[in-house]
């Protein structure tokens, strides 16, 4: 869900209703082509995708929905430090809250599958963490900065539409400050992937292989030190980011920004049956 909803926002604010209406949809076609469902399996678990859908329809958009008024009021006033603290507060709140629904919801799917499929999601796993480590790798530290500071460019064209040299300078210039984690991260995931593998073949019960997601994807139980003391940081760098690049953003720039963060506040509420926002504690 969490990647439904990035996947519609990065293509553009006209899709978002479009492609959340179509989630149920969406979302077992991708659970099928990755784990290789059967059409009974599918069926048996359509009823719990229904009910997470229509959970965060009604406990999860409300998040979304304030979580871009928020930010549409900052733009509109001119960010600030704690505003920005603010909305990254707001951002971690929806990724745990989403996280730990999905969590809820792929479990009994997970547990239903079979030994052989249990061994083809490990060979899958095994595969992506090879190619992880290839290019881990034969990227040095420079190049995977020079890729990361591409990727922050590229996102933030979508937001306000091209960047001067100068905002590309200063995007260049703080993701330098960002840790280079890949290696670690590519490592930690892989583990992670092996536990959960361990845990299937033991036909572990929904609630543990929930738990289990829970404590990996949102509450980072065993994350090791150097990833998580690089959040901080990545939290740091976001923060300063902004302020440096809006006060060089052109008037098209900023409008094209206020109008992204409108649709997609104004998206958010159109989807509720009874629209509401969420309460903004800071």
């Amino acid at each position: 869900m969490v990647a439904l909803a990035l996947a519609a926002l990065l293509a553009g604010c006209s899709t978002v209703r479009l492609a959340y209406n179509a989630a149920d949809i969406f979302i077992e076609r991708y659970a099928n082509d990755y784990l290789g469902l059967g059409d009974e399996q599918l069926r048996g678990w359509s009823p719990t995708l229904d009910a997470a859908l229509d959970r965060h329809r009604t406990e999860e958009l409300p998040y979304l929905a304030a979580f871009f008024d928020t930010a549409l009021a900052d733009a509109r006033g001119g960010f600030s430090r704690d505003g920005v603290n603010c909305l990254l507060d707001q951002f971690e709140t929806i990724y745990r809250r989403h996280f730990r629904l999905a969590s809820a919801a792929l479990a009994p799917l997970l547990t239903d599958l079979s030994p052989a499929q249990i061994s083809e999601l490990a060979e899958t796993f095994a595969e992506e963490a090879a190619e992880d480590a290839a290019e881990a790798n034969a990227e040095d530290a420079q190049r995977r900065a020079r890729k990361r500071a591409e990727r922050y460019a590229d996102n933030l064209r979508w937001w306000v539409g091209d960047l001067s040299s100068e905002q590309r300078g200063i995007v260049r210039n703080l993701t330098r400050k960002i840790p280079d984690t890949a290696p670690a991260w590519y490592g930690y995931r892989a583990e992670k992937r092996r536990q959960l593998i361990d845990l299937l073949r033991r036909d572990a019960k929904p609630a543990v292989i929930e738990a289990f997601l829970v404590d990996w994807l949102v509450d980072y139980t065993d994350m090791p030190s150097s990833l998580r003391s690089a959040l901080p940081v990545l939290r740091k760098t976001l923060t300063e980011m902004l302020l440096s690049l809006q006060p060089t953003f052109s008037e098209a720039q900023n409008d094209k920004l206020l109008r992204r963060l409108e649709q997609l506040r104004n998206d958010f509420m159109a989807l509720q049956t009874r629209p509401r926002m969420a309460p903004v504690d800071c």
